[in-house]
């Protein structure tokens, strides 16, 4: 064989000059040159536990190693074997056979090549260098040799623990077997690995050569992480590698992707019980939402569309010259800091000359506060031809909308927003109640339990994947403290719907705040990419490992990120101004913190 030159592998410096100086280079297998789609490789045994429904499977597997390992040091042995594990499996559901090739199929699935060290193993086997595996695992090396099989990589020599009954992680013995087995003098062997103890001091102190793998995207497993959030990460390390570091995309995939899938599952599970005739996804928190749907369920949910609809569209629609005086609430509302250009800005509505403004108090300098709210209540009295001619526009259009979309009287139709009191829900039937009768069923992520809510839910058919009836008050408090944050994963890359404009189709409205972060659509564009490029992955996933987890299950992500007490570790999120246009004002400014 030629001298091999450093410049001839894919590698960094440091691995190839390494490379160079050894005869044999060994790697480690699990997390270094495969790896499975978890951050932390025992939820393999939650998978595992779904698959055969067996109650606590986790908690019984990990009680049988633990046993296993008694065993082996009562009876002087260096390493388990699967066969021992299950041997002391405490539930009897199940043959011990069963257990074993259920467990090694599972294993078998998950595993897939390492993109960023695996082209460096075929190159060095290409190259006729010496490469064998050394791995402390259960396993033994029939399964190793399976795997490579799937990358028709054949006669690689493999030294599994289970086989050798000797270690890496204890004293390094396995080291010493590679050395003499192979007749290669210790320090003309690098072991590659990720783990500092077992790939790294181990073969050092037995005189090989190591190096240390890092992964690109190393994360620390985080404490008490959801199998969803596990899935999630895996995934990102091992399929997302185009999605850069602590971006909005990695953010959108990691939280938004996994939110997005449970209540999509939710909504699909709930409108086949419901026998709903149509699903109308509310702008913008439908985006995502819709996007995803058109690209995986189309088959599996009723007929659908991304509504371009409000609360304030809808409340517009629903105001008329009878009923003005009930809605000034609504029209006032969150206008302390505002200017009263602004109040009417937010509704779409034409702002009179300055000169009208100073007249009454209201100039472009004047911001509102509450001793002011009888002189812009007075100003919305004497402006209220105009703003009700926006009021009737919407209504019409809103009809027209509605019969594009294929909405026809007396179905069954479920409107989808994130939530939190059904105010939204409430606005939508106000407004079409004199034009089309529906019936009305509001799907939310989560109904929190304000007056509000209860109120509306006597009177309305409101359901959620979170909320009272299904989960904790506390955890239904927590979501609602934190729904800034869980809005903007679902948010969409256009501005606020403020209306409608009849046609051909019916044009919507927007409303692009004031002093609103003019990066604010491409973060959340970012945001929604990465949202839906986890679920492009989680449904391949889905399919190749027959995964079945439930819509909560699958949300967790986001639940982690209510529960958190660290907001400084959202600086994505945290940095975000003036994001809601209805409270935005160029007199001020607001950041997410002031809601967290």
């Amino acid at each position: 064989m030629d001298e091999i030159s450093m410049g001839q592998f894919a590698c960094e410096p440091e691995l190839a000059k390494k490379i160079d100086m050894a005869e044999v280079v060994s790697f480690d297998f699990f997390d270094t040159l495969y790896l499975r789609p978890l951050s932390d490789p025992e939820d393999a045994f939650t998978l595992l536990g779904e698959k055969l429904n067996i109650e606590n499977f986790r908690a019984k597997r990990q009680q049988a190693q633990a046993e296993a390992f008694r065993v082996m040091v009562q009876e002087g042995r260096k390493e388990i074997t699967l066969d021992n594990i299950y041997s002391c499996f405490p539930d009897k559901q199940y043959a011990k056979e069963a257990l074993m090739q259920a467990e090694y199929d599972l294993e078998m699935q998950l595993i897939e090549p390492n993109y960023e060290l695996f082209p460096l193993f075929q190159q060095l086997i290409a190259s006729g260098k010496k490469v064998v595996i050394v791995s402390d695992m259960y396993f033994s090396g029939q399964f190793f040799e399976q795997a490579l099989a799937k990358q028709q990589i054949g006669n690689i020599t493999i030294f599994s623990s289970a086989d050798a009954n000797a270690t890496k992680r204890d004293s390094g013995e396995l080291f010493t077997i590679v050395s003499t087995q192979l007749g290669v003098e210790p320090g003309k062997i690098l072991h590659i690995g990720d783990s500092e103890t077992g790939d790294v001091k181990r073969p050092s102190e037995k005189g090989l050569l190591s190096y240390h793998y890092v992964a690109s995207r190393f994360r620390d497993k985080k404490k008490n992480a959801s199998l969803s959030t596990s899935i999630a990460e895996g995934l990102l390390r091992m399929e997302a590698r185009e999605i850069e570091y602590g971006s909005y995309e990695e953010l959108g995939f990691l939280t938004g992707g996994p939110a997005s899938l449970g209540f999509l599952e939710w909504i699909n599970s709930k409108s086949r019980t419901d026998g709903i005739d149509h699903i109308l996804f509310f702008a913008r928190d439908g985006y995502v939402l819709t996007n995803v749907a058109s690209q995986h369920m189309k088959d599996r949910l009723p007929p659908f569309n991304y509504f371009y609809g409000s609360r304030t569209t809808f409340t517009l629609a629903a105001m008329t010259d009878a009923n003005f005086s009930a809605y000034i609430p609504f029209l006032i509302s969150g206008s302390d800091g505002l200017c009263a250009s602004e109040v009417l800005e937010r509704i779409g509505v034409k702002v009179p000359a300055p000169e009208i403004m100073d007249k009454f108090g209201l100039g472009a300098q004047v911001a509102i506060t509450p001793t002011l709210h009888e002189k812009l209540v007075a100003f919305l009295y004497a402006w209220r031809w105009e703003i009700l001619k926006v009021c009737q526009r919407n209504r019409r259009a809103l009809f027209q909308y509605l019969r594009q979309s294929g909405i026809q009287s007396g179905q069954k139709v479920a409107v989808v927003d994130v939530g939190w009191s059904g105010t939204t829900q409430e606005a939508f039937i106000n407004a079409i109640s004199s034009f089309m009768k529906l019936d009305i069923h509001g799907y939310y992520f989560c109904l929190a339990d304000t007056p509000e809510r209860l109120h509306r839910q006597n009177s309305m058919n409101m359901s959620a994947l979170f909320d009272s009836s299904n989960s904790s008050p506390e955890l239904v408090a927590k979501i609602y403290a934190a729904r800034v944050a869980v809005e903007f994963f679902f948010s969409a890359p256009h501005h606020s719907i403020i209306g409608l404009v009849p046609g051909n189709p019916v044009v919507a409205v927007e409303d692009a705040g004031r002093g609103a972060d003019e990066n604010l659509c491409d973060s959340v564009r970012a945001l929604c990419y990465g949202s839906e490029r986890f679920a492009r992955l989680y449904y391949q996933t889905q399919e190749r490992l027959g995964l079945s987890l439930s819509p909560q299950m699958l949300a967790m992500p986001m639940i982690e990120l209510a529960r958190t007490e660290n907001w400084d570790q959202y600086s994505l999120i945290t940095c975000l101004k003036n994001f809601d246009a209805w409270g935005s004002s160029k007199n001020k400014q607001l950041v997410a913190t002031d809601y967290l």
